[in-house]
Formats: C-alpha cells, sequence, structure tokens
C-alpha cells in the first residue's frame, strides 16, 4: 500500500523532534500499529510522526486510507500561505480551514500534495493512527474502567497515550537512590534531621547547613511519601528526560530540588519544621512536561463526584500549581513544603525554554529537512 521513504524531517509543528516513521498494518475493519517498519512497505501505510506534539505527516492519499474524511480532494485548491515547510522539502504548505470539522485550520504541500495534522486533529480525524485509537470499543472500557477504580483510590493522574522513546536510565537512577535511602532511613542507617532543610537553621547556621538544601530531595517521611512522589517522577519524568538529554536532565532535577529548597527557606513560617522529599526537584520535572508536552492528554477521576474526565496536561498542571499557591500564601497548613513545590516549579520553568530552544536547533541540524533556519 506505502512504497515512499519515511522522511528525515525536522517536526513542522513543535520542531522539537525529527518525524518517527510509523507502520498501519489493516486488521478487519480497524487498523494496527506495527512494532516495527517491514522490509515490504506495500502491506502497510506508513505515517511520519512526532511523539512530542503528535502531529502526523500524511504522503499523498494515505489520509483517505487512514482518516475518517476525506481530506486529499477537499484541500485540493485554495488556502493561505502558511509559516510550515514540508517535511519532503518541498517549501511552504498552505493552510486550509475547515468549519465543522476542524477547529484550526490544516497544512497541505501544494507540490507534493501531503497532509499535516496537529496532534488534535490527528485525534479526531486518523485516530486509528494512535494506539488509543486502535482499542475497540471494550477495550477502551476495561481500560477506562480499571484506572477509575485505581483512581478513585489513589487520585493520582494516568497518561493516556505519550509512551517514553528509549529507557530513560536516569529516571530509574533517581528513582532506585530514592527507595535506597530511604531503606537506609528505616534501618537507622541514615538520621534525617542531619540532611534535612530547617529554614530556620539555614538561616541562623548557613555554613554548616547549606548542604542540605541539596541533600534534603533525596530523603523521605514514609513509605507513602516516597512512592507518590516516585508515581509522579516516572509519570512525568520519562518523556522529559528525552527531550532533555541525561545531563540537562540532571540539571533540571537537582536544580529545581535546590530552587525549591531556597524559596522554602525564604517563606515558610514553619522555620523549625525539617523538610524532606523531592517534591521540589519533581515540580520542575513537571514545569518542563507543561512546557513540552501541554496538549498530552492525562486521564484524571474527580473528587467526591468520582467522574473520569480526560484533560490535556497543561490543564491539570496549572490547578495543581494555583493550588500549591492557594495552599502557600493562604493557609497555615505546614504538613507540606508548599514553597518548594512552587521554587521547584519556576526553576523548571525559567529553565526549560532554554534546553528547548537548544534542542529545536540540534535536531535542526541533524535531520534533511529542518524546519527552521540555524
Amino acid at each position: 500500500m506505502d512504497t515512499a521513504a519515511p522522511v528525515d524531517a525536522q517536526c513542522p509543528a513543535c520542531h522539537l523532534h525529527a518525524l518517527v516513521p510509523v507502520a498501519l498494518a489493516q486488521q478487519g475493519h480497524g487498523w494496527r500499529q506495527l512494532d516495527a517498519l517491514p522490509h515490504d512497505r506495500t502491506t502497510c501505510v506508513v505515517i511520519d510522526t512526532c511523539p512530542v506534539c503528535f502531529g502526523a505527516w500524511f504522503d499523498r492519499g494515505e489520509f483517505d486510507l487512514v482518516g475518517t474524511a476525506g481530506l486529499d480532494s477537499t484541500l485540493a485548491r485554495g488556502g493561505t500561505a502558511a509559516a510550515r515547510v514540508c517535511p519532503r522539502g518541498c517549501g511552504p504548505m498552505r493552510e486550509h480551514s475547515l468549519p465543522g470539522l476542524s477547529r484550526t485550520p490544516i497544512d497541505r504541500c501544494p507540490t507534493c500534495e501531503g497532509i499535516w495534522l496537529d496532534g488534535e486533529e490527528r485525534r479526531r480525524l486518523a485516530g486509528a493512527t494512535t494506539r488509543e485509537g486502535q482499542l475497540d470499543r471494550r477495550d477502551r472500557l476495561v481500560r477506562r474502567g480499571v484506572i477509575w477504580a485505581a483512581q478513585v483510590l489513589t487520585q493520582l493522574p494516568v497518561e493516556v497515550d505519550n509512551p517514553s522513546r528509549g529507557t530513560p536510565w536516569l529516571v530509574y537512577l533517581f528513582l532506585a537512590a530514592l527507595v535506597l535511602i530511604y531503606v537506609g532511613e528505616v534501618q537507622g542507617l541514615v538520621f534525617y534531621r542531619d540532611w534535612a532543610v530547617i529554614s530556620g537553621k539555614v538561616v541562623r547556621e548557613t555554613t554548616e547547613s547549606v548542604h542540605t538544601l541539596f541533600t534534603h530531595q533525596f530523603l523521605h517521611g514514609s513509605w507513602f511519601h516516597v512512592l507518590f512522589n516516585a508515581y509522579f517522577l516516572y509519570t512525568f519524568g520519562d518523556n522529559v528526560e528525552h527531550l532533555f538529554g541525561r545531563l540537562r536532565f540532571a540539571l533540571l532535577f537537582i536544580g529545581a530540588g535546590v530552587a525549591g529548597a531556597a524559596l522554602h527557606v525564604l517563606l515558610s513560617h514553619a522555620t523549625a519544621t525539617p523538610v524532606v522529599g523531592a517534591s521540589g526537584s519533581i515540580a520542575g520535572v513537571m514545569a518542563a512536561y507543561l512546557w513540552s508536552f501541554p496538549h498530552a492528554k492525562l486521564f484524571q477521576t474527580l473528587p467526591f463526584v468520582f467522574i473520569q474526565v480526560k484533560i490535556p496536561a497543561w490543564v491539570y498542571l496549572v490547578v495543581w500549581v494555583l493550588f500549591q499557591v492557594v495552599m502557600g500564601f493562604f493557609t497555615t497548613a505546614v504538613q507540606f513544603a508548599w514553597f518548594s513545590h512552587l521554587g521547584g516549579f519556576l526553576f523548571g520553568l525559567l529553565l526549560t525554554p532554554l534546553v528547548l530552544r537548544w534542542r529545536r536547533r540540534d535536531v535542526a541540524r541533524r535531520v534533511a529537512v529542518p524546519a527552521i533556519r540555524l
């Protein structure tokens, strides 16, 4: 069905990743994604996707095979000049507005007649090209039911469809360190007060206590505390590590922890309360996820009413930040280090645009068809 070679191009939308070929084979009345590209591509359809913004490139005729609307013929004429370039190297594409079908314009190359769909349009118009869209109704209901039951008990968010690319070794290393150090606490090998941030002590005895701004993030107060943080680190960290690279991810994680502790020392009224935990560090990772994957979808079950909703990551994270602000500035609750969370999140917000700018230029240098000017 498809003999065109995969493109070697930068994502024309977010510019953060080279497009990745995805092979789809027909199965009954639907499509399923193959784990690897087959040698004989005449038996499948190969589209090119961005694992960051979830957009996809369809060569001429491909969308009519796997999509839910006849866009190839609909977009044959007209359109306005677009800033995005064709991944096939043909030059600028043209935007086409499709009222009632798409909320945003769809890009089409007037030369090779390929079509680019942003992530939301891909989910709506070509859902079979996503892992979630390939599940039949029964499987989707079973999956959502299991997630709903778990969320009623834990209230933890669950990613819908944003798998990591490659093995997040640094995330695994940090997870192992958090668990092993807590085991050391339980066994009496590590006394947490020697390494915890106590804001009053840091102010009075800065030279003797400044190291705790770094060390506190690797200790925890209970198994619930460490496992809760581990879940959030893995959920948001695997994708961020892939984008940042290991060195920059380590800087993000440790720097956010230090920044969070510093803000806690400056603003907290609980000057004698020891503070431990990687929450500030993970808040920085969550800020990076907000910058990088704002349109990734999360399942969340609403408390008290127990209704499961599917929301963009940016909605969840903005609500989370607002909650930290309210609890930090307008309550007297001290059982959580609200300002540490805010400080780590702010560090991630400031660092991430710099890293993403570097990454866009790095991707542009490594592909045959860059989407930005170097």
